[in-house]
């Protein structure tokens, strides 16, 4: 009880703070129980096919442990839209078992998290009061058929949302995480909301689909919600660069640091065609980067020139500045930035390395290219916490303004444990 009490108390409350927060934290509960009892909803299990689909949806988008939503946050990820469907299918109960899935794993499964806990207590409630205005909006509607509900379901999701928010976070976060209320509705909310609302409209049209398709209309939804978790939590989970050989770590940097200069098509491969031109690995195997006959003689002379240096005491020809090949300067870095972290080397993790080239900035190599390979690192490390990943985000099919400028962003505050 001793160890109970401490956990509900937020930590350096004093005596108004800490039974206000209690207040705020079991008063929304106790309501949420009466309302159960005395409202009594109704609830259908009559398509356990189709709770089942979304309960397992929750659980597989929970365990790809990348979330739809901030650090900490309890709300306005996929699962929001998996209950509002299962509410409209079966009731507020069935729709809170789906709803809690995420966190059930959390505590008996993974076991992250203690089983009783003031957060829970808030998540729980946030789910129950929501679910059961989102059944009043429902029955307020009283459609006669799906598309007539249409509207109505996507008002209820959108209360639903804003009750959640309110219960789980407004009443939680500034007590329990000592969070400012307007960053919270700044952060939490309302930079969220975009998203949410698309995500409603692909829970509405799901439910649209169920009446023709059954089961299977939930497939959209699957992989909407499933498979971009999946994919940012093979994204976010580091591949050591110490696996590769020193020559497979240059033509990775090189491509890194190409992207990052936003060169053209041409000239990420004449750099492609360096890389492998240099590198000792090839013995015969086919090459990876793509030759053709007259980029030939460009990509000799940028291999010739590797060991220009930027202040003119390099060889062959002592060409200074940018007189040296482009593809020679980027290499160049890639080679120095691989000599220090691939396998066989010293090893060092990324952000030393590169204090290590930036030493040579404005001497050996080209500054604007030491500054390139400084933003790889700064990018990546983001979302990947390991100091000895494997650059990633130039390789992603996406237009590389959402790639370079918005994606690290992203994907850092989605890579945040919840």
């Amino acid at each position: 009880m001793r160890a109970i009490s401490r956990r509900w108390w937020p930590e350096a409350a004093g005596a108004s703070r800490g039974w206000t927060a209690i207040a705020l934290n079991v008063s929304p509960a106790m309501l949420a129980v009466a309302l159960f009892v005395i409202w009594a909803p109704a609830a259908h299990w009559d398509h356990p096919e189709l709770l089942g689909a979304l309960a397992g949806i929750a659980a597989v988008a929970f365990l790809a442990e990348v979330r739809l939503k901030m650090a900490f946050a309890v709300y306005f990820d996929a699962t929001i839209v998996l209950a509002l469907l299962a509410l409209v299918i079966a009731g507020p109960l069935p729709a809170l078992l789906v709803w809690i899935v995420p966190d059930a794993i959390t505590r008996l499964v993974i076991r992250r998290t203690p089983l009783i806990a003031p957060d829970l207590i808030a998540n729980v409630t946030s789910y129950a009061l929501a679910l059961l205005a989102g059944e009043a909006v429902l029955e307020l509607a009283s459609a006669p058929s799906s598309l007539a509900q249409a509207p109505a379901l996507y008002t209820a999701g959108l209360v639903i949302g804003t009750i959640n928010f309110t219960f789980a976070r407004l009443n939680f976060a500034p007590f329990y995480q000592h969070s400012r209320v307007t960053a919270l509705v700044r952060a939490e909310f309302v930079d969220l909301l975009a998203g949410f609302l698309a995500m409603l409209i692909l829970g509405v049209a799901t439910y649209l689909l169920i009446p023709p398709l059954g089961v299977f209309a939930l497939a959209l939804l699957a992989a909407v919600v499933v498979l971009p978790q999946l994919a940012l939590a093979l994204l976010v989970r580091a591949r050591s660069v110490t696996s590769l050989s020193p020559d497979e770590a240059t033509a990775l940097y090189a491509a890194a640091i190409a992207d990052v200069l936003a060169l053209p098509k041409r000239e990420r491969t004449i750099i492609a065609c360096v890389a492998e031109l240099l590198s000792d690995d090839t013995d015969g195997a086919e090459p990876h980067a793509r030759w053709r006959f007259e980029d030939v003689p460009e990509v000799v002379q940028a291999a010739l020139h590797i060991d220009e240096r930027w202040d003119g005491t390099g060889r062959p020809a002592g060409l200074s500045g940018g007189h040296a090949p482009l593809a020679s300067r980027v290499v160049s870095v890639a080679r120095a930035w691989a000599d220090l972290t691939a396998a066989g080397t010293l090893q060092l993790p990324h952000h030393e390395a590169i204090l290590g080239i930036g030493v040579g900035a404005g001497a050996q190599f080209d500054p604007a290219i030491v500054a390139a390979a400084a933003r790889v690192v700064a990018d990546e490390q983001t979302f990947v916490r390991d100091p000895d990943f494997q650059p990633r985000l130039h390789s992603l099919p996406l237009p590389r303004p959402l790639r370079r400028d918005r994606m690290p962003a992203a994907l850092g505050r989605l890579a945040q444990p919840a």
